[in-house]
């Protein structure tokens, strides 16, 4: 290609190729030859008291079988300097077993031989020269004839000439893909021969068991049910799933089944929500037929897929009525309203339904838009931020429910919780502080309150675990900006960017963190900020490992 002129240099297809020669960081010390000469390989073998030179290859001398250096132009030469022709591997390459392929060369002038790195130090002589057993310790002969010096669990006693000549005989493949590193520094080669475990089947008695609930018990747990604990009187009952109800479960429950995917835009990423997912009719009661609540939390469930079983008020269902998916949000901490959204049900004739829903949670500041064409008597009229054919709705004040919020109920929610709603059976739909649950908010979770200290450090807000979400965790921290770690215990580092005046910024830009992780694909983790007109420097804090930093401005230009 024709030179391109970047940053005042010539650059063409061939700048910097010696960046990538035979000898680099993905080649170096993986133990196989990708030089000629092998020069990617000289200085690997830390084991061995002998210090070789950078160009010189350390190997086993067949005339004293002592330890010794040779030039890496002696490397594949055509000439045999060390025992088993180590410096000359091309010449057991011609050889192609399916099961293994010997690297070990057997001097002989009459005939090719090669052995496999498991016929070293056998006690057996396989090379018409001995050389596959005179350079063998007296540890190694000692060892049971199903053993061999070269496995692993032998190093430790072998001499280091038998380790050498094990490590550079044994068979390596090279690796499908070779990762991004930025390690520059040589690392020995992990050199290790592992028996494959055998996998075995062991008979139990829960196939048994597992077969005799499975008769009895559809979909359920089978159970006893005593009716006279003294007379030891009991029958046979099941407990059953919430999707499945008859006296085995063999019975299906009309249902509506989603999975939902939060978004939170960035100025929402350490607020804890409170999510409210109710299945509604369009009756004038507007009853909730059932609902399920949990919290979310972007910064913790970003990539948490939530699961929600919602059941019919009768089954099988009444379908003269429509109905739809009705989503509440509240910010947890100051239980401030975010909005609603609705998704109807399509095909109502369907005895289930399996919805899956992407909602990013509406902004902040976010103006909701009233309406006047409901009449509200005690609530008012708001608009669904979804917007799904500018539906809207009543929202009720604390003691009212229905389409119009004219019928009244008594609030059963503790006094400092709030109430938005009634479901069937005149249950109290509940909102609850941080510091509490339940279905009523009458219990208290006190793992945050005990000391403060102990949970969050450096003034981060302790938030108690979602008793909905399994975690081993019992709460979080969100932390200030500028600390991080599990308990905020940890200073973010801080980085400072700035611009030369030549370069056009954009009025936002993208920060994309790599963090190279070794034998695995880099993680990329990118973040957006803002940049006022006139300002040429940004500060950013930043709590998760990175080696690398890639500045986006527009039209994918990158610094």
């Amino acid at each position: 290609m024709s030179p391109i002129i970047i940053e005042g240099k010539n650059e063409t297809d061939e700048t910097e190729c010696e960046q990538w020669s035979c000898n680099n960081i993905y080649t170096r010390c993986d133990g196989l030859w990708s030089c000629s000469n092998g020069a990617d390989e000289t200085d690997c073998n830390s084991y061995s008291a002998l210090n070789c030179s950078t160009d010189e290859h350390i190997c086993v001398s067949p005339y004293t079988n002592q330890l010794m250096c040779i030039s890496v132009d002696k490397a594949n030469d055509g000439n045999i300097d060390c025992l088993g022709a180590t410096d000359e591997p091309k010449l057991c390459q011609r050889i192609v077993d399916i099961n293994v392929i010997p690297r070990f060369y057997c001097t002989d002038d009459n005939n090719f031989l090669c052995l496999a790195t498991n016929r070293l130090c056998d006690k057996r002589n396989d090379c018409p020269l001995n050389d596959d057993e005179r350079f063998c310790s007296t540890n190694s002969m000692n060892l049971i004839e199903s053993d061999s010096p070269c496995f692993q669990s032998n190093f430790s006693i072998i001499s280091d000439i038998e380790r050498l000549l094990c490590h550079s005989t044994h068979l390596r493949l090279k690796e499908p893909m070779k990762y991004f590193s930025l390690d520059t520094t040589k690392n020995s080669f992990p050199w290790s021969m592992k028996t494959l475990p055998t996998d075995t089947l062991t008979e139990t008695s829960g196939f048994e068991m597992f077969g005799i609930h499975n008769l009895r018990c559809h979909h359920g747990i089978p159970m006893f049910v005593w009716s006279e604990i003294e007379k030891n009187i009991k029958s046979n009952a099941c407990l059953c799933p919430s999707d499945f109800y008859g006296d085995s479960c063999e019975y299906q429950n009309q249902q509506v089944n989603i999975i939902i995917r939060f978004q939170a835009l960035s100025d929402s990423w350490s607020t804890l929500f409170a999510i409210i997912i109710s299945l509604i009719d369009d009756s004038n009661e507007r009853i909730i037929q059932s609902f399920e609540q949990f919290t979310y939390l972007s910064m913790r469930d970003c990539k948490i897929k939530f699961n929600a079983y919602l059941l019919y008020l009768t089954q099988p269902k009444n379908q003269t009525k429509n109905y739809a998916i009705h989503i509440d949000i509240y910010e947890k901490i100051s239980l401030t309203y975010r909005g609603s959204l609705l998704y109807p049900i399509k095909f109502p004739f369907l005895p289930m339904h399996r919805l899956a829903y992407v909602i990013t949670i509406p902004e902040k500041n976010e103006q909701f838009q009233s309406c006047s064409n409901l009449y509200c008597i005690h609530g008012k009229c708001i608009m669904y931020s979804n917007n799904p054919q500018n539906a809207m709705f009543c929202q009720c004040n604390q003691g009212w429910s229905g389409r119009n919020c004219t019928i009244p109920y008594i609030c059963t929610c503790s006094s400092d919780s709030i109430c938005i709603g009634v479901s069937a059976y005149n249950r109290s739909v509940c909102v609850c502080p941080i510091n509490k649950f339940g279905y009523r908010c009458l219990l208290t979770d006190s793992i945050c309150e005990t000391n403060n200290t102990l949970t969050c450090q450096n003034s981060g807000q302790c938030i108690p675990a979602d008793v909905q979400i399994r975690s081993k965790q019992k709460f979080i921290c969100i932390c200030q900006r500028g600390y991080g770690g599990d308990r905020c215990e940890l200073i973010n580092n801080k980085i400072i960017l700035s611009f030369r005046d030549d370069i056009v910024l954009s009025s936002s830009i993208f920060i994309h963190f790599i963090e190279v992780i070794q034998n695995d694909i880099p993680k990329r983790t990118t973040t957006l900020r803002t940049i006022p007109p006139i300002q040429k420097s940004i500060t950013i804090f930043w709590s998760k490992p990175f080696n690398l930093i890639f500045i986006e401005i527009y039209n994918k230009i990158y610094y």
